[in-house]
């Protein structure tokens, strides 16, 4: 975190909210805000397992191979497809117990007949060797919300780890910039955090560039009325929008929901989590990595997300 009280001439106001500094400037209608700390990354939403679907899964294992079922496996308990597992799972995240299951179910090997692993342990064993078993991370889904990114970053995970003929991809939903009028927050790039002389020059081009992209909406929507004698809605309020998205700096803040799975993500933060990243990018990926590892540990065995 940067204090940047003081660093600016007199005008500018510096403070915080949440764990993400700001410096704000201009005229009300018109401030800018400058973000200089960590991104929001939030998780949303998970994978979760339904038991009424894995009982029938079970039944049907239990008709073909019923050596392959734990000991003390009976038809009619409703509880009973937690007996797949050597352990108690009452406790444990679906997200990791789905990747478990499908590894068992690959090969009908359930209860302690697997041995008496943890849901660490095991997904560990199967992402070892040359050959790890990847197809069962796949199973896995988190959606994380996600803001305080400069829509530059957000270009570049996009166009790394976004695409139908990829094994490993996210699927993105970005905020509109035809929808949604730009709130006046740009990034400021962790290079310059500690020069107060870039960080004001900085701020005054993002000034000028938030200045340029109101002024732009303000004259449409002025000749607008003109013509119409009413403010502009639906399409005409969109077309606006988008023809004055390219005023933008690419420093601009977006934020977007971002869906995913842990072999994406940990080949994310294997290229992303390194000294020759973006710096930007470099803040994000640490910040959404100790996030990952924080919600769902047995997930990412790797070595490089220890």
């Amino acid at each position: 975190m940067h204090d940047l009280k003081g660093s600016f001439r007199p005008g500018y106001e510096s403070y915080e909210r949440g764990n993400s500094p700001l410096v704000t400037m201009g005229e009300e209608k018109h401030m800018i805000h400058i973000l200089t700390g960590d991104p929001v990354i939030s998780v949303i939403a998970e994978m979760q397992l339904q038991g009424d679907g894995i009982e029938e899964m079970a039944e049907w294992v239990n008709s073909r191979r019923p050596e392959c079922m734990p000991d003390d496996y009976h038809n009619g308990d409703t509880k009973n497809w937690l007996s797949l597992f050597p352990r108690s799972v009452m406790d444990e995240n679906d997200n990791c117990l789905l990747v478990e299951l499908a590894g068992r179910k690959c090969y009908d090997s359930f209860g302690l007949k697997a041995g008496r692993k943890s849901n660490a342990e095991y997904i560990a064993n199967t992402q070892q060797g040359e050959v790890p078993h990847r197809s069962i991370m796949y199973h896995a889904k988190m959606s994380f919300f996600i803001a305080g990114v400069s829509r530059r970053v957000s270009h570049e995970l996009i166009r790394h780890y976004v695409g139908a003929d990829r094994t490993e991809e996210g699927s993105p939903s970005q905020e509109s910039t035809r929808y949604v009028e730009h709130s006046g927050f740009y990034v400021a790039h962790p290079a310059i955090l500690d020069e107060s002389v870039e960080m004001e020059i900085f701020a005054d081009s993002m000034q000028f560039n938030y200045t340029q992209y109101r002024a732009y909406i303000q004259r449409r929507e002025d000749k607008y009325f003109q013509v119409h004698g009413v403010k502009p809605a639906g399409m005409f309020r969109k077309r606006i929008f988008e023809s004055a998205s390219p005023y933008l700096s690419h420093s601009c803040e977006t934020s977007f929901i971002w869906t995913t799975n842990p072999i994406a993500l940990a080949k994310m933060f294997q290229e992303r989590d390194n000294e020759g990243a973006d710096l930007e990018y470099l803040r994000f990926a640490r910040k959404w990595k100790s996030v990952c590892l924080k919600h769902w540990p047995a997930l990412f065995p790797q070595i490089w997300m220890k």
